[in-house]
């Protein structure tokens, strides 16, 4: 008996080491907002799961950040996902991103994603940082046959648009794609661009385009070093217009496509 007491005491603590608890700096800018924090996420059950505060920009006008890390059903395609909103001191949502994943050690596998959202006519970026020292072997030049899946949602508009993209070498280093929304001033791009040490950034943006130069209302980023990475994210972001109410813009790569010729 002695030594079966023992043996699940071993086998719990192997547990609680093997669960993952993964660090970040979570930094929001712009608009008047310069914060930056250290934090950690936890996979599901193990505490690190919730954070919620408000902060103020440099005129005191309060915002809250609300992220919540938490199970989705069975039905669903990921097990987990991440909440992430920003909201005004009245707690009218500004933006919005629900960011799948299979468990918190595959944010270090990312090592950076965010929500840069529009903040009365400014930019604030909401940035993620799980590891600013990843190292791969992408680039730009091994995309040329990747199909990745736009799909655009304006419930105002009764509007959904989803095809398939292919996005066209634009300039060294970066690939990407523009697609208006009909007769709307808007627009949705994809772009992929090369950072250093074998790292892309893939992001998804939302414009304006009704004034004389495209503004930008939204882009969600995230950071890939190889295809497996880029092929696993998928997320929903939502944008909240004053007058045309919610862009819903969801992102999931093609499945079953082979690996890029060398």
């Amino acid at each position: 008996m002695k030594n079966l007491l023992v043996g699940l005491l071993l086998s719990a603590l192997g547990t609680v080491a093997m669960a993952d608890t993964v660090p970040f700096q979570l930094s929001i800018n712009g608009a008047g907002i310069d914060l930056s924090k250290t934090l950690a996420l936890s996979d599901i059950g193990e505490g690190k799961t919730k954070i919620n505060f408000d902060f103020n920009d440099k005129n005191g006008k309060k915002y809250n950040f609300d992220l919540k890390y938490k199970s989705l059903p069975d039905n669903r395609s990921f097990p987990t996902n991440i909440d992430m909103t920003l909201k005004d001191a009245a707690g009218h949502q500004l933006g919005y991103l629900f960011f799948a994943i299979n468990k918190v050690s595959f944010l270090k596998e990312m090592g950076e994603f965010g929500l840069i959202v529009d903040v009365e006519g400014q930019p604030v970026d909401l940035k993620l940082t799980f590891d600013e020292n990843v190292r791969g072997h992408l680039t730009v030049a091994d995309l040329g046959e990747e199909r990745f899946i736009q799909d655009t949602l304006v419930p105002n508009f009764n509007f959904q648009m989803i095809r398939p993209v292919v996005l066209p070498l634009t300039e060294k280093g970066i690939r990407s794609k523009t697609f208006s929304l009909d007769n709307h001033p808007y627009s949705i791009n994809y772009t992929i661009k090369e950072l250093q040490h074998g790292v892309v950034q893939f992001q998804h943006n939302l414009y304006e385009t009704g004034g004389e130069k495209a503004q930008l209302l939204e882009r969600i980023y995230f950071n890939a070093k190889n295809l497996s990475i880029l092929r696993e994210a998928m997320y929903a972001g939502k944008y909240f217009h004053p007058q045309d109410g919610a862009f819903k813009l969801v992102f999931y790569p093609a499945m079953g496509q082979t690996e890029p010729a060398r």
